[in-house]
């Protein structure tokens, strides 16, 4: 009975292995299945896609020839870009009214033209001042420090104190030291 009980497992084994080995073929099999059709599928929707863009190109040509070659067509669309021109501006013509009427002509929305002017200002300014500092950048040389010596110490001697003398008048006040 070992001997059969033995033969049972290794069949068992054997079965088991079996089983594990479908199931990682079948995975590879899917797996590649898989990788050849989205290579197939995107190779097929480029070439969808170009064929759809040669198409657009042939008819875009054709409709171009059409348009122009119709001078009715060719009036019609010149019409309809004038009439599209007129109703815009007076469509702004009202809406200025509007924004006029509630008093909205000015304060939030003249702001932005008023900085559009003042950005326009800061430019030039900035360019101004760039100028300036190119002609100014250039070094000027300059003299080394005069070396300064130490003063002389006066002899000391025993004199009497230096009396004060009485202060000088003032010199009359011209039309110069009056700006100042």
């Amino acid at each position: 009975m070992a001997k059969n009980t033995k033969h049972t497992v290794e069949q068992s084994t054997e079965l088991a292995r079996k089983i594990w080995l479908a199931g990682v073929g079948a995975y590879g099999k899917a797996y590649s299945n898989t990788v050849d059709a989205v290579e197939q599928a995107t190779h097929v929707s480029s070439e969808l896609f170009d064929d759809l863009v040669e198409r657009g190109e042939k008819i875009e040509g054709e409709v171009r020839k059409s348009v122009s070659a119709n001078e009715r067509i060719g009036k019609v669309v010149e019409a309809a870009g004038k009439f599209g021109a007129s109703r815009k501006a007076k469509f702004s013509e009202r809406v200025g009214a509007v924004r006029k009427g509630l008093g909205l002509d000015r304060g939030v929305f003249a702001i932005d033209e008023k900085l559009d002017a003042l950005t326009e200002q800061v430019s030039a300014l900035s360019k101004e001042v760039a100028a300036i500092k190119k002609s100014v950048a250039k070094p000027v040389a300059r003299k080394a420090p005069a070396k300064k010596t130490a003063p002389k110490k006066a002899a000391t001697s025993k004199t009497a104190p230096k009396k004060n003398k009485a202060p000088k008048a003032a010199a009359p006040k011209t039309a110069d030291t009056k700006k100042a």
